[in-house]
């Protein structure tokens, strides 16, 4: 179960970022020199329903984290810009809303304790400065910092595995009878593998079978039972089982 190249493939033409019309914020669109200087990722959203695109690896573990979030709705990234003096300005890494409603401003807060880039010179440590900020901008800000991300990285590898996956769910054509074959099997088993799912269902193809039981986890219908790497023998469970 690797994941494909279409979790961080490039858009073509017709990919372009397109946020819902309710979603308050447009993602920054990153300049020509952040686009050749930063490493880049560039992936399709199955929650936002779009292209995501976010730099460096610390933004994209973050956004991993909030694409395979079911509590959240939708997030976008860079949804804003936040001065911190006439001539700082800093984007606010994402924005999200769950499905109760409640909204969020995150920012990112590299290891090394500076903000998007050593040119910002705006440490964590400095956070009255960036909480001043925040309360001009009517903003409440949550510091997500890396090495919380890095206490998270077997479960982040995970969820990059998975994209692939729920990625391509879209092109299922059965997959509501697959999803609907596999809440059943559940319903009288506690727990089973992607490889169990597959013999289950012969009549199905097992990638397909694979892509429906990744996206009921992208959706927290189910939820990986153990924490092992990601394997065909992995277990999934019930989201609401425990």
């Amino acid at each position: 179960m690797a994941a494909g190249a279409s979790s961080t493939a490039a858009p073509t033409p017709d990919d372009r970022p397109s946020v819902s019309t309710d979603v308050p914020y447009q993602p920054r669109t990153l300049t020509r020199g952040e686009a050749t200087s930063r490493e880049t990722f560039v992936f399709y959203s199955p929650k936002n329903d779009r292209i995501v695109t976010v730099c460096d690896y610390l933004h994209l573990s973050l956004a991993l984290k909030l694409e395979f979030n079911p509590s959240l709705k939708a997030y976008v990234e860079r949804p804003r810009k936040m001065m911190l003096a006439p001539k700082l300005t800093i984007d606010i890494s994402f924005w999200t809303r769950d499905h109760r409603g409640h909204e969020q401003h995150l920012l990112a807060i590299p290891k090394a304790g500076t903000i998007g880039n050593a040119r910002d010179g705006i440490a964590l440590r400095d956070r009255t400065r960036l909480e001043t900020a925040a309360q001009r901008h009517d903003l409440q800000i949550s510091y997500v910092l890396e090495q919380e991300l890095l206490n998270e990285t077997a479960s982040l590898r995970r969820c990059f595995l998975l994209l692939p996956h729920v990625q391509s769910t879209r092109r299922v054509m059965d997959r509501i009878a697959i999803c609907q074959g596999i809440e059943t099997y559940f319903k009288v088993t506690t727990w089973a593998s992607f490889a169990e799912l597959i013999t289950a269902f012969p009549n199905f193809s097992p990638d397909h079978v694979v892509a429906v039981a990744a996206a009921m986890i992208h959706d927290g219908t189910l939820r990986l039972a153990d924490t092992r790497p990601l394997s065909p023998h992995s277990a999934l469970e019930v989201a609401d089982g425990s």
